[in-house]
């Protein structure tokens, strides 16, 4: 068998255990009944479905009521594993609503920065219009400076992310919760959603900077 870590098993560990042949098994002890079938569903969600197939086949073969869960002792594995797989889908929907809040939260911080930035840079913003810049300039300066400071939190994410997927990746956890990666699907989703924040963000302020009169912009 293939070397694994085992927290349960069929009476015992696969590493005290030997696998023969029925055959092997009547010609050395002569004991022709079966005690045990183990079968395994392709999909846990199929797996109801599958142990009525048994029942009924079973049924066929001893003469007994299909219907009489007596007649048969059944251990399903699988409804921890549905359980498990209901659980980590709650956890993900959770997740992903205090991911999106979060972004939410830190759009709210640019847009409120650049108001701020607005307002200190006034007198700046009344010279370049004087000079000759258009409402379009002083729009896509502001616009540019939030995608800029969006995409360095956006950078910064994504490694300390990597970093801690590495970090995760090296701990002896491999065998119990399998190997942690990034998923593209949530990637996707973030970096789309990242994108909408910043362009909610830095529209707002910088359509603010872009309507301010001239020559109040440089009385100020």
């Amino acid at each position: 068998m293939k070397p694994k870590l085992q927290n349960s098993s069929y009476q015992q560990r696969d590493q005290d255990r030997m696998f023969i042949p029925a055959s092997t098994h009547h010609a050395l002890f002569g004991q022709r009944e079966l005690h045990n079938i183990v079968y395994r569903a392709e999909r846990s969600e199929v797996t109801k479905v599958a142990e009525r197939h048994v029942y009924e086949t079973m049924a066929r073969k001893y003469k007994f009521d299909p219907d009489d869960k007596d007649a048969l002792g059944v251990w399903d594995t699988s409804e921890w594993e549905t359980r498990f797989g209901y659980l980590f889908l709650a956890f993900n929907i959770f997740f992903a609503v205090i991911g999106s809040f979060t972004l939410l939260v830190g759009g709210i911080g640019v847009a409120n920065i650049m108001y701020i930035v607005v307002r200190e840079r006034t007198r700046e913003i009344g010279i370049r219009r004087a000079v000759g810049a258009t409402r379009r300039d002083i729009m896509r300066q502001f616009f540019a400076e939030t995608l800029l400071i969006v995409l360095l939190g956006a950078v910064s994410g994504l490694l300390l992310s990597v970093g801690i997927v590495l970090g995760l990746g090296s701990l002896p956890i491999k065998e119990f919760v399998g190997s942690p990666t990034i998923s593209g699907t949530v990637l996707l989703a973030t970096l789309v959603l990242l994108a909408l924040v910043a362009f909610a963000a830095g529209l707002l302020p910088a359509r603010k900077a872009a309507g301010l009169d001239p020559v109040e912009a440089l009385r100020s």
